[in-house]
């Protein structure tokens, strides 16, 4: 019988931008006068996580396309 093995890494990174977004959108409604300005901040963060999310992504296909690589030529000179 196999133990399943739980991960929490994406709860642990996803949990503080779901407060930060509900946090945002209380003080929105609670402050109406300064909505746009909540959403502007609302809307910064949200650019820079996306940005960091992307050149991640980049940065890792990068590496994974040079293992790979590096992978085909070592097996390339056992043949």
């Amino acid at each position: 019988m196999k133990k399943k093995i739980e991960d929490h890494r994406l709860t642990v990174f996803s949990a503080p931008y779901a407060v930060f977004t509900i946090i945002c959108s209380c003080l929105s409604w609670i402050f109406s006068e300064y909505r746009i300005l909540m959403f502007q901040i609302w809307y910064q963060v949200s650019a820079v996580i996306w940005l960091v999310l992307a050149v991640t992504a980049v940065m890792l296909l990068i590496r994974l396309l040079k293992l790979k690589k590096l992978r085909n030529e070592i097996n390339h000179r056992k043949e």
